[in-house]
């Protein structure tokens, strides 16, 4: 059965991308389930996602948004199944060629509940302690972190992100891996409490830069162009100040 929902999805998927080759003016874009701030899946909105609508729609074209668990979109794009697949990393199995220029960044950190009395100093002291990663994270934050994955008495991978937060406020875990800004956002409005001051960040990871991935190359090229012309705007500010990002001090990417 789920073999077979599987290939339904991926024929849906098929015919919306073909769909919009016959009119020139739709593509067919995966994202990943809902990562609120930068995604909310109902009524397709959050900063990304606002993000990469202006910009296309700059370009003339309007967006499918197929949402699909995080690490399933590279793979649509290998199979040639969607147009654009959002928030990829360069640690991806995917060709340096599809990437487009970063257009977001993400801020991942340990967080921890505060009084718990951790203090790291590097990324092999999360080997002592049980916590949970979002979706691929032992890919996309490199190859020490998925070691020190190995060594945790108790490591998960969770693509749905609210899961992570209930998992920290109950005392399930020690920690959780994740972007401080989806932290801030689910604990507020999922939660119904803001618990930004109820924890502890501890910034062990550089700044993660993520990019589209392109089945046309040339249309990464124009995407590129009008990227840069977009974040010269007004309305690009407007969104920036739309969700009133949590500020914190992160180091830059290596």
């Amino acid at each position: 059965m789920l073999r077979l929902c599987w290939l339904l999805s991926l024929m849906f998927v098929l015919a919306v991308s073909l769909s919009g080759k016959a009119n020139g003016a739709t593509l067919a874009v995966s994202v990943g389930w809902n990562k609120p701030p930068y995604v909310i899946e109902e009524n397709d909105t959050g900063f990304e996602i606002e993000l990469i609508r202006a910009i296309f729609n700059k370009m003339g074209y309007r967006l499918n948004f197929i949402y699909v668990p995080f690490a399933r979109s590279h793979y649509l794009l290998e199979k040639g199944k969607i147009d654009v697949a959002m928030t990829l990393s360069p640690r991806m199995k995917i060709s340096a060629e599809q990437l487009s220029e970063s257009y977001i960044n993400y801020h991942n950190a340990v967080i921890t509940l505060k009084g718990r009395g951790f203090s790291f100093t590097s990324i092999d002291d999360l080997a002592s302690i049980s916590f949970v990663g979002f979706q691929n994270a032992s890919i996309v934050l490199g190859e020490r972190y998925a070691k020190v994955t190995t060594r945790s008495p108790f490591y998960l991978e969770l693509p749905d992100q609210t899961h992570q937060v209930e998992m920290l406020l109950k005392g399930r875990v020690d920690a959780v891996v994740m972007d401080v800004n989806i932290f801030n956002y689910i604990s507020r409005s999922v939660m119904q409490q803001a618990h930004i001051d109820n924890v502890d960040i501890h910034p062990l990871f550089a700044t993660s830069h993520y990019h589209l991935g392109f089945k046309d190359i040339a249309l990464k090229a124009q995407f590129n162009r009008a990227l840069i012309d977009f974040k010269t705007t007004l309305a690009y500010q407007a969104l920036i100040n739309k969700y009133d990002f949590y500020q914190t001090a992160l180091p830059d990417q290596k």
